[in-house]
């Protein structure tokens, strides 16, 4: 098995368990949001979009406990879930 995929395997989390949360800034205070099953491959995500400044982009990142307030999380059928849910 290809290295890589076995890495990225391995920070799978459980099926059901919540996949953290990250938040990062470009350009500068404007904030963008992403869920993913590692900081590892959050950074790898922002190499990959921002290749000419991924330094600058990799400064605001952080991980934050829960989606921002105007965030919805929407269920099959299209209707908002409770914020305790997550």
């Amino acid at each position: 098995m290809d290295p890589e995929r076995r890495r990225l395997i391995a920070f799978t989390p459980a099926p059901g368990a919540p996949m953290p949360k990250f938040r990062y800034e470009f350009p500068p205070r404007t904030a963008h949001f992403v869920q993913a099953p590692s900081s590892q491959a959050v950074v790898r995500y922002i190499r990959r979009t921002f290749p000419h400044n991924y330094d600058e982009v990799l400064a605001t990142l952080v991980q934050i406990p829960r989606w921002p307030e105007f965030w919805k999380d929407l269920d099959e059928h299209g209707r908002p879930r409770p914020r305790d849910m997550e």
